[in-house]
């Protein structure tokens, strides 16, 4: 939580919703720690919230739909969902190449080609990562993991890691960030990192996950809008360049294992330069997961 709000009461106040176990918080975090907000002309409120599903929509998701929140982190198939069920908001600020890993106990699973008959967590069905496995494995090995596993929708990222460790799933598409931690311990592996997998498709690493506001506000509120792109951007300059004061916001140590890792996990995840190419290859990577139809809005025009 930003503790000088109330300091600075001229300026427009910024609400973020970010759930508490994901790796957007990092970003808030550093933009109020360093009063980047009010070097771009607002208040930052960070507002943490669990990362169960509710009625359809992520928690952060929820969030702005119920005009709790500002603006989220989430991926642009999520956003493209939500425009078609009404909900008006769209990407606005790229934040980076959010997708995860397959997770699997040591021993256990090798390689994809092995996945048939096994059980396989995901969060929810319409998860970019589990879309992205089974088409890959759909070109590479010829099996739709949807036919040829037995998914298990967990609800969230924090029941998921539980259904792995518990052993009631032979693997688990975790999100990035909570695989370092576990494959340090020795007792899982990371069978297959998802980026790996664009180039399956014929993609490139492009951006999945975007900061997003809803169309009313980026009508109304532009300059708020483009005062919290620049501080985001900020923000990543800071994580990235000092690796002092990310192991510090994301509560890491230099000399672990597990912290090395997530650093390096997040370096090649966070920053791409947004290429007005970036939209294309968007629309082209959803249709290869399965999205026929993509509605208009979801990238929000004048801002990406």
């Amino acid at each position: 939580m930003n503790g000088c709000v109330e300091q600075f009461p001229a300026l427009p106040l910024l609400r973020a919703g970010f759930e508490a176990s994901g790796s957007g918080r990092w970003l808030m975090r550093t933009i109020a720690l360093h009063a980047l907000d009010h070097a771009n002309g607002f208040r930052l409120r960070i507002e943490l919230a669990g990362d169960q599903m509710r009625a359809g929509l992520q928690a952060t998701e929820a969030c702005l739909a119920a005009a709790t929140a500002d603006v989220v982190d989430t991926d642009w198939l999520s956003i493209a969902r939500c425009r078609r069920a009404g909900i008006a908001l769209a990407a606005a600020v790229p934040y980076g190449a959010i997708f995860g890993g397959l997770l699997a106990r040591r021993g256990s699973l090798a390689e994809l080609s092995e996945l048939p008959g096994r059980r396989i967590g995901v969060v929810h069905p319409d998860d970019k990562n589990w879309l992205l496995l089974r088409a890959a494995c759909r070109q590479l090995h010829g099996f739709d993991p949807e036919t040829a596993c037995t998914r298990v929708d967990a609800g969230s990222k924090t029941a998921l890691r539980e259904l792995l460790a518990d052993g009631r799933v032979d693997a688990a598409l975790l999100y990035w960030h909570q695989i370092p931690v576990l494959v340090a311990s020795g007792d899982y592996v990371e069978v297959c990192d998802l980026l790996d997998l664009l180039p399956v498709l014929g993609m490139r690493t492009v951006p999945s996950t975007f900061f997003v506001f809803s169309d009313a506000l980026l009508d109304a509120e532009p300059d708020l809008v483009l005062g919290f792109a620049r501080a985001a951007s900020a923000a990543v300059r800071i994580l990235r360049d000092d690796a002092g004061a990310w192991h510090a916001v994301t509560g890491t140590v230099a000399n672990n294992a597990g912290g090395q890792a997530l650093r390096t996990k997040w370096l090649t995840r966070i920053p791409h330069v947004w290429d007005s190419a970036m939209q294309t290859d968007l629309l082209k990577l959803a249709h290869c997961l399965g999205e026929s139809e993509f509605p208009d809005g979801v990238f929000a025009a004048g801002f990406l």
